[in-house]
């Protein structure tokens, strides 16, 4: 997926306008057009800024092709993301108890999912 379509794509997922987008970023419409249609490319700083607004991390936002997002390594939530990042410092013992508590919360919602007569297989939604 191309950074103007990712960039379109969370901006109607905020139900934003490309006039109300731009005007977040003190960007005209016809800008936001272009990023989205990949005509332009945001500058750096304009990244930073839309990622803040998405709260998305501006690795998910600017690189969402790289090989690693392609195999599922992908958090668009920031402070989910920025949560996971800080349990991978805890020591093992640690680790190892947070890892049960999702656990819990994951079956506790297939079994939800189950009573409700939907997939087991799916998380969330």
């Amino acid at each position: 997926m191309s950074l103007g379509t990712r960039i379109k794509r969370l901006r109607q997922e905020r139900g934003w306008s490309q006039a109300q987008f731009g005007g977040k970023l003190s960007v005209h419409q016809k800008q936001i057009s272009g990023y989205e249609r990949d005509v332009h490319v945001p500058n750096t700083p304009l990244l930073i800024r839309m990622a803040e607004l998405f709260n998305v991390s501006l690795d998910f936002l600017a690189f969402d092709d790289r090989e690693e997002t392609r195999n599922g390594v992908q958090i668009a939530d920031r402070e989910l993301l920025e949560k996971i990042q800080a349990i991978d410092r805890l020591p093992e013992a640690e680790k190892t108890t947070v890892k049960a508590v999702l656990d819990s919360f994951i079956l506790k919602e297939q079994f939800q999912r189950l009573a409700r007569g939907e997939k087991a297989g799916q998380v969330g939604g």
